[in-house]
């Protein structure tokens, strides 16, 4: 399947703009392909590239790094090569807009009609979850990270292709979180520890 095979009666660009906002991501370039294979990042890459291809037998990753450092690029590629692979759209999401979706269900004048443990549930069943930038952009209290935590037990459990990424270092993360991830039969555990590609030209995220 190629990027543009759908809804035949829009334009190739209004496709592929379609596309790009259903997956959440900044450009459809960001592929692996695209990817700089910069000292330090190439673990990550590897691994991604992996879980992506669907010829892992662990399902869950924990990439951690520092600003810039190719984390949300390799996110990116992942959701466009499954949407390639599969047709399906599983969108790149930040902890900071699953933070959001939970608390407009505290708000009974929005829109949203479900409640916690509905949302709880909507992102535990996900067949793929990607989760950039834990920690950024949120409020990072305790009632976030244990709704975070309660998500990825669940898929623990499950054994969902699950992909969470943090500049935040692993001893600060949530012990939880954490030893989740610790299980060498379901999960990885790669630090990206490429320097900052934001400052070159054409660097990736």
């Amino acid at each position: 399947m190629t990027i543009s095979d759908d809804i035949e009666e829009l334009t190739h660009d209004e496709k592929m703009e379609k596309l790009r906002r259903d997956l959440n991501v900044e450009s459809l370039n960001n592929t692996f392909e695209n990817f700089k294979h910069e000292p330090g990042a190439v673990q990550s890459l590897n691994a991604f590239q992996l879980l992506a291809s669907g010829r892992s037998k662990w399902k869950m990753l924990l990439c951690s790094g520092s600003t810039g450092t190719g984390k949300t690029h390799l996110c990116e590629a992942t959701v466009i090569e499954l949407y390639k692979e599969t047709g399906m759209r599983p969108p790149v999401r930040t902890m900071a807009e699953m933070m959001r979706l939970i608390k407009k269900s505290f708000n009974r004048e929005t829109s949203i009609k479900l409640d916690l443990d509905d949302i709880i549930r909507i992102y535990s069943g996900f067949k793929w979850l990607i989760i950039d930038d834990a920690g950024m952009g949120s409020s990072g209290s305790e009632s976030e990270w244990g709704w975070l935590e309660d998500i990825i037990n669940n898929r623990y459990r499950a054994n969902l292709f699950t992909i969470l990424t943090t500049n935040i270092l692993l001893k600060d993360l949530p012990p939880r979180i954490v030893s989740r991830f610790q299980d060498r039969e379901k999960c990885r555990i790669i630090e990206n520890t490429a320097e900052d590609y934001r400052p070159k030209k054409g660097g990736m995220k």
